[in-house]
């Protein structure tokens, strides 16, 4: 069974600072308050597959960029994932607590529910299973559990109501980044 996890916006705990160039700060605008960070893969030996909803997919290569935001007073932590200057995929990890500082480093706790927006913008929720179990072992609390459920069903009805302007936002905070 699976536990809760911390995990660092700079993604310390899967790669090596000599794998990646990484860049956060604290944003605020009328969008999205907390923290951004902008990861670029430069020194991995081979790709990164997994396993999705539709077959194996590289998500971490040489060149490739993940965008993170983990928003100060939120349950979540977005993935926008790059290659190539296209948005591939995005993976919002549902999180039960997200601690953002105001150099834009963050720490958050995976809350196992996950949401994943493929490229044609249709999110879908992922490991309600791994959810159920932890719930059924003690792992969660039916207050936790309802709060993951809760909140992937409100990233779902936004992505579906604001599919473009997220879009957008994302490509924009990017180029901030990349400056």
């Amino acid at each position: 069974m699976k536990k809760l996890k911390q995990k660092h916006l700079d993604r310390r705990e899967w790669y090596a600072d000599t794998e990646r160039d990484f860049v956060s700060v604290y944003h605020q605008d009328d969008f999205f308050t907390g923290a951004i960070g902008l990861l670029t893969f430069t020194g991995l030996e081979k790709p990164e597959t997994v396993s999705s909803i539709r077959g194996e997919m590289c998500i971490a290569d040489n060149g490739y960029q993940w965008l993170e935001l983990v928003p100060e007073n939120g349950h979540w932590a977005l993935t926008a994932m790059f290659h190539d200057d296209a948005l591939f995929e995005q993976y919002v990890d549902i999180t039960l607590e997200n601690v953002v500082s105001g150099d834009g480093n963050a720490v958050f706790t995976d809350l196992l529910l996950d949401v994943v927006i493929l490229s044609d913008g249709n999110p879908v929720i992922l490991d309600e299973d791994e959810l159920d179990a932890a719930l059924a072992g003690g792992v969660v609390t039916p207050e936790q559990y309802a709060l993951a459920k809760q909140t992937a069903g409100e990233i779902v009805n936004f992505y579906t109501a604001h599919r473009e302007s997220v879009r957008r936002k994302l490509y924009e905070y990017r180029a901030m980044l990349q400056k």
